[in-house]
């Protein structure tokens, strides 16, 4: 009898006295029945969305996973020649939309991408993906966003040379961040790995002056990525005095090792990063510092953690408050006068505006003064036929400028400040340049998700990581998964130094994770939108429907002649990896 043939009985003696299969039941295609049908689906976590480097979150998080900690810093690399950086200064908005926060705490990817980067291996590079070009490059500044580009181009074969005004490469992340937030030894191990690519930088050449903007017509393209190093001014009485300094100043002479003579009590007005900065700079010389914000805590730009260490080391803030003149005696500062802000209707950046409440005035007395209200870009070396709006270089989504084959990114460019911001416009940069000295179309399809940052992986279409592979748009939200199989856990934190260690010097204050809370962190990761191949789906089919494929192979095979289309592989999938569609 054919395993694939119903079994016929004569008479009635002859069935069973209850249900039961005596044989293969093979012959009958169940899914016949069926007008739905599952289908395996890997979809866009919001972790990658949201990261403005573009990297690929949940795949890295993955290999950490597996112990494959090299493999997870080349993941990285193919996206962000960062990471040991942005493991230490990146703001981390891919934490901000990570759906675990929803139920505990958000995945701690910022102290992994560090934790990665701390295993990278030494003087390896990644190969070029594309054969050389002939084609030559010029960077203007040599930030983050000058430094991408320059490190992706060279990948696809171009002929790179950055163009550096200071004497050392890395722009505002050398000179604008203190070195107890990024030692200088990550970051030039960093720049090595993108010189050794063949990308030639020369330092102390401004363009404008030293070399003019008709030199660079030799390039087939041009990336202007100058930084913002201007500090705006407050528009106060004496704020030229001997003994006022612009925020960015005093990082920069402090990062260059020049002395400086801060007296006994500084005051900084400022709310973002660079006040922080300076502030935290302050107290690391003795000095005591006061901060004067404007506007209340809930708009004050700078990065929460960065204000909550600050106070911890002493910076006393005082919200609400604006500078009405400086006050000087001998053309030398001897305090300041504040008075106090209401917030009213919000402004052209949304947050609401501070109007000064009158017959509020007092002083405050002050041997030095640093303000830190914002910076712009300094581009008159820039030729008229490429347009400016709001003093920064005006750009579409790629960085094309007014003019073909000029490009711009970063802090010139973005009204965001930051370095994955600007990383992100680098690489977005290299990949519309390459399409364009290449004569090919951009293709749109190589951002991640509905709004996220350029993927080199899917302009290039390397298929490497699983999220870049996947046939949909849509970014998983966190009422799509099934927390069933999930319990709380408590998010690894970040040892610090100590405190009294930290106020002795520089030293770096974030120490890395040990590889036990790094495998720990990792496992917390609900891995959204990305199947696993945790078996969900063939342990819980009622029809043995759903088998693993072969060995070598990633995932399952569904066969459908006996599918019914009940839905319960897609509706207990933890990862809402899997959808129903409608039979055709």
């Amino acid at each position: 009898m054919s395993e694939n043939k119903p079994i016929k009985y004569k008479t009635i003696a002859e069935v069973p006295e209850y249900v039961v299969s005596e044989a293969s039941m093979l012959w009958n295609k169940t899914g016949s029945w069926r007008y739905l049908r599952p289908r395996y689906l890997n979809m866009v976590p919001p972790c990658n969305q949201g990261c403005p480097a573009g990297n690929d979150i949940e795949g890295f998080i993955t290999l950490v996973g597996e112990k494959k900690y090299v493999e997870a810093w080349r993941l990285i690399k193919e996206e962000n020649p960062f990471p040991k950086v942005c493991g230490r200064v990146c703001y981390h908005p891919c934490e901000t939309v990570c759906n675990r926060q929803h139920f505990d705490h958000s995945i701690a990817i910022n102290n992994l991408e560090r934790f990665i980067g701390e295993h990278a291996p030494e003087n390896e590079i990644l190969e070029k993906v594309k054969p050389d070009s002939g084609k030559s490059v010029a960077i203007v500044g040599s930030g983050p966003a000058g430094m991408t580009a320059a490190y992706h181009l060279a990948r696809m074969g171009h002929l790179v040379t950055v163009y550096e005004a200071d004497e050392k490469p890395g722009g505002l992340i050398r000179y604008g961040v203190p070195e107890y937030r990024l030692p200088n030894a990550v970051l030039e191990s960093e720049i090595k790995t993108i010189t050794d690519l063949g990308v030639k930088i020369q330092c102390s050449t401004r363009v404008g002056k030293d070399i003019s903007w008709d030199d660079l017509d030799s390039f087939d393209a041009i990336f202007v990525s100058v930084g913002v190093h201007k500090n705006n001014k407050l528009g106060i009485d004496n704020e030229d005095a001997e003994g006022v300094y612009g925020g960015l100043d005093l990082l920069y002479n402090l990062t260059r090792g020049i002395e400086m003579d801060l007296g006994k009590h500084l005051v900084v007005i400022g709310g973002g990063n660079s006040a922080i900065d300076s502030a935290r700079c302050a107290l690391r010389m003795g000095t005591k510092v006061t901060l004067f914000y404007h506007r209340s805590r809930h708009e004050m730009p700078a990065f929460e953690e960065e204000i909550f260490e600050a106070e911890r080391e002493g910076l006393k803030v005082h919200y609400l408050r604006q500078p009405v003149k400086v006050l000087i005696e001998n053309g030398k500062v001897k305090g300041i006068q504040m008075r106090q802000t209401i917030l009213g209707e919000p402004d052209d950046s949304g947050r609401r505006r501070p109007e000064p409440v009158p017959g509020t005035e007092f002083d405050v007395e002050a041997d030095t003064i640093v303000t830190a209200i914002g910076e712009s870009a300094e581009l008159d070396f820039l030729p008229a036929d490429i347009e400016t709006e709001w003093r920064r270089i005006k750009v579409d989504h790629t960085g094309q400028t007014s003019v073909k084959n000029v490009f711009a990114g970063g802090d010139a460019a973005l009204e965001e400040h930051n370095v994955a911001v600007a990383i992100g416009s680098g690489k977005a940069s290299a990949c519309a340049i390459d399409a364009q000295l290449r004569g090919i179309e951009f293709d749109q399809k190589s951002i991640i998700g509905k709004s996220g940052a350029v993927s080199v992986a899917k302009y290039l279409k390397l298929g490497k990581a699983h999220s870049e592979t996947t046939e949909t748009d849509h970014v998983v939200e966190f009422k799509e998964l099934n927390t069933n199989y999930f319990e709380p856990t408590a998010r690894h934190k970040m040892q610090k130094l100590d405190m009294k260690d930290r106020m002795k010097g520089f030293n770096e204050i974030d120490q890395s994770y040990p590889e036990e809370a790094a495998l720990q962190e990792s496992g917390r990761c609900f891995h959204c939108g990305v199947c696993t191949m945790c078996d969900n789906c063939f342990v819980y089919c009622p029809d043995v429907a759903i088998a693993r494929k072969a060995k070598e192979e990633w995932g399952y095979d569904i066969a459908m002649d006996y599918c019914k289309g009940c839905g319960i592989c897609v509706h207990e999938c933890p990862r809402s990896a899997m959808v129903m569609e409608e039979e055709k």
